[in-house]
């Protein structure tokens, strides 16, 4: 083979690698879910607890935001509460309140589910929030 057809062939196999690799990279999605819960002090047993969340992503249609609970020591987590489903980009919140009925601690998340449509039977989670806890004295 001459050493110019050798040349473009390299050239045209590293330009397909060129124009893969920044396609890869636009599929990546971008999006977060955050979580807070207040008072950030010690609560008492029987004070209301306000915990609120919000998160958006792009690689769902739709989305829902819901917020989950899990007792020290206990496995599994518990969903509290879930807000409205939402189109992809207008963000998805929710807010609930717990009134703590023992001492010691419980911890919180935040859990965003991508939906196919507004209705969809089996929500996909696409994202968590970092664990926040919340003492109880």
């Amino acid at each position: 083979m001459p050493g110019h057809i050798v040349a473009r062939l390299a050239m045209a196999s590293l330009g397909l690698v060129l124009t893969l690799v920044p396609g890869t990279a636009a599929a990546a999605a971008k999006g977060g879910m955050e979580i807070s819960a207040a008072p950030s002090h010690a609560a008492r047993v029987g004070e209301p607890v306000r915990i609120s969340g919000s998160g958006d992503e792009e690689a769902a249609r739709y989305l829902r935001a819901c917020l989950q609970e899990r007792e020290t020591g206990r496995p599994g987590w518990r969903t509290l509460a879930c807000g409205a489903t939402v189109g992809a980009g207008a963000g998805a919140r929710v807010e609930t309140r717990v009134w703590p009925r023992r001492r010691g601690v419980f911890q919180v998340r935040g859990v965003l589910y991508g939906l196919n449509r507004p209705g969809a039977a089996r929500p996909e989670p696409l994202r968590a929030s970092p664990v926040v806890t919340v003492r109880v004295r």
